[in-house]
Order: structure tokens, then C-alpha cells, then sequence
């Protein structure tokens, strides 16, 4: 499925918040379910449990194919265009919504870790980088047998897709 190259690297921007994210092992089936109900917290979790996923991914790629760096980042909290569309609850979230960009990372300074990623020699594959530095992941992104699992799962669900 994977071509050949010389210097392949994947990178997938993650999110700090992966550590809410939730892979149960035995019910991947549950991943692809659409939630009947989408508040802040279904979006929260929805997010978190993806952004657990690309870390999984990422490792195992690493794994199954040495020749391709993979590498998974946070890139910080960043003043972007995500939120355009959440109305703020209430005047104090209103005003602490105007202040952001002076107190957050502006996307160029969020993008330093996804270009060291790209141009950095002798990273390690596989591993979760933030700030243009290797990060420990906590213990819910270090599971090999659900790493596997997911990527299993993935290539059967592409494969059923596809087919």
C-alpha cells in the first residue's frame, strides 16, 4: 500500500488533549458509531479519542515499517479559525475570547513543531513531539495490543470500504 521513497515522513498533528480520549479494545466497532446527541462534551470526547487514535497510528506505522518516520505533535494552544462558529455563553467568555490572541500561539508559532518534524534528522519514529521536543505520552497512548488492534481494524474497515 505504501510506496517507496527515500526521507518519507508522516506526521499527524495531534492534540495535548489526547489523554481524554478513550480506545476501548474490545469494542472498535464503537469508533465508527455517530453519537445521537453532539454537545460540547460528545465533541470534547469525539476529539480527544481521535486525536488517541493518530498517536496509535503513528506508532504503529512506526513499527510495522522502519524505513518511514512517523511522528505525532501537539502543537500548543493556537489562535486559529476553529472556533469561529461557538457563539460564547455568556459577556466574561465573550471578553476572555478577545484577549486569546494576545496570550495564545499564533498558528505560524504552532507550526514550529510540525516543521521541525519534517526537517530535523535523528528523531525517533513513532514518537510524540510539542515545543520541538520528544514528549512522554501518558499511559493511555501506550498500549501495544490496542495500538495493533486499531490499526487492524482500520485496514479492515478501509479494505470493506474499498472493496
Amino acid at each position: 500500500m505504501i510506496q517507496k521513497y527515500s526521507l518519507q515522513r508522516v506526521i499527524n498533528v495531534s492534540s495535548g488533549l489526547y489523554y481524554q480520549g478513550k480506545i476501548d479494545p474490545s469494542d472498535l466497532e464503537n469508533l465508527t458509531k455517530v453519537p445521537k446527541t453532539l454537545d460540547k462534551d460528545v465533541y470534547r470526547s469525539l476529539y480527544s479519542t481521535s486525536k488517541l487514535a493518530q498517536i496509535y497510528h503513528s506508532k504503529e506505522l512506526a513499527k510495522r515499517n522502519p524505513d518511514i518516520k512517523s511522528f505525532s505533535l501537539h502543537p500548543g494552544l493556537c489562535y486559529t479559525d476553529l472556533a469561529r462558529y461557538v457563539k460564547p455563553q455568556s459577556s466574561i467568555l465573550s471578553i476572555l475570547g478577545r484577549l486569546l490572541p494576545l496570550i495564545i500561539r499564533t498558528p505560524a508559532e504552532g507550526a514550529q513543531t510540525y516543521a521541525y518534524c519534517c526537517v530535523e534528522d535523528g528523531l525517533e519514529s513513532g514518537a510524540y513531539y510539542g515545543d520541538c521536543e520528544h514528549e512522554s505520552l501518558k499511559s493511555v497512548a501506550c498500549d501495544p495490543a490496542t495500538q495493533e488492534k486499531l490499526w487492524e481494524f482500520s485496514e479492515e474497515l478501509i479494505q470493506s470500504k474499498t472493496s
